[in-house]
Order: structure tokens, then sequence, then C-alpha cells
């Protein structure tokens, strides 16, 4: 699941939660990543003006479907005040890290039940949008189906039952290995004459 679509399915109310935990220090970062001017009016010279903003910005981004945005919003949130989630999955897996960074691409040197019981130890810890938010990032930065076709990750992220259920039916029948994927064709133009 892309980045976008993951915000999509948390919903405004998650989104202002994630948002608001971020200083003005990380809302300009993560503008910046986004693609994102971060200038503001001149008439805004208090914090709470320029966030509003930088908040209008960032709804117009995201209602336009800007997925870097929506990746910089949830990486520096997570980065940043929440990494001790990162560290428990991480050394629940047995995965050497710093402060829940890893090079590893843990989602292929790991199988997919143990993947799916750290799924169920972070439930147990931590808030479920969190944890949905979490794993289907590291699903879509490590290029691995487990969390999509996880129905307690879909329906921690806001999805009803069904939703999850016909998700990832759709996702199992739509999903290639990178190894499996065709390459992009290269787009090659005449030279001008």
């Amino acid at each position: 699941m892309k980045p976008i679509q993951i915000c999509q399915h948390l919903g405004q109310g998650h989104i202002d939660a994630y948002y608001d935990e971020l200083s003005g220090k990380e809302v300009r970062a993560v503008l910046k990543a986004g693609g994102c001017s971060v200038n503001v009016p001149e008439t805004a010279y208090t914090q709470s003006a320029r966030r509003r903003a930088w908040r209008k910005r960032f709804d117009a981004e995201f209602g336009g479907g800007n997925d870097q945005l929506a990746l910089a919003l949830l990486l520096e949130w997570l980065m940043r005040h929440h990494r001790s989630m990162l560290v428990d999955y991480l050394d629940f897996l047995g995965v050497k890290h710093r402060q829940g960074e890893t090079d590893e691409d843990f989602c292929a040197t790991r199988d997919e039940a143990q993947l799916r019981e750290g799924v169920a130890e972070l439930l147990k810890k931590y808030p479920a949008a969190h944890v949905a938010t979490y794993l289907l990032l590291v699903g879509h930065l490590q290029e691995t189906p487990v969390y999509d076709q996880t129905p307690e990750v879909l329906t921690s992220l806001g999805m009803s039952a069904d939703a999850a259920a016909k998700y990832v039916e759709a996702h199992k029948l739509s999903y290639k290995p990178k190894a499996q994927r065709s390459p992009t064709p290269m787009i090659t133009t005449q030279p001008a004459a």
C-alpha cells in the first residue's frame, strides 16, 4: 500500500493527530521532502499562523495525491515520535538495528509467520492505527506483500473486516514479486534536426 493510501485509510482524525505531534521544524522538513514550498504569507508571523498555512498546503497536496509528502509525513512521525515501536518490532524479530534503524531487508530474511507474530505483539502494546501505519509503510519500503495480506493490519488501519478481506484477495491476485515485474520501457526521443 502506498503512503498516500495509508493516509487516506487512516482518515482525517489520525492525520490531524500525526501532524499535531510534529514540531514546526519537522513540518518544514516534511514539506521540503514532499517537494512543497515552506514559505508562508508575511502576515503569518506567529507559530500558529505558520502552522495553519502549512496545514492548508498539506491538505491541498494530500487532496492532489502527493505520495512523496505522505511518505515524508509518516517517516518523520515514526522516526521522531514513535521510534520505540520500531525498536520493539526489530528486537522481537532479532534484527540488528541502531535505535530502530536497520539496513537489513528483514521482510526477506524472516519468514511470514514470524513477521505476523510480531504484528500481534505490537498490537498488545501500541495503538492499532500506529501499528498499521508502521507495518504498511515497512511493507511499501521493503516491497513485501506480507502486511498488505494480513487482515489484522488492515482492520487496524480502519478498514472493516469485509473490506480488509476483499483487499487481501485483490492484493493476492495483483501482487507480483519484484523479479516478476516487467521492466519499465525506456522512452527515447529523436534528436532535433
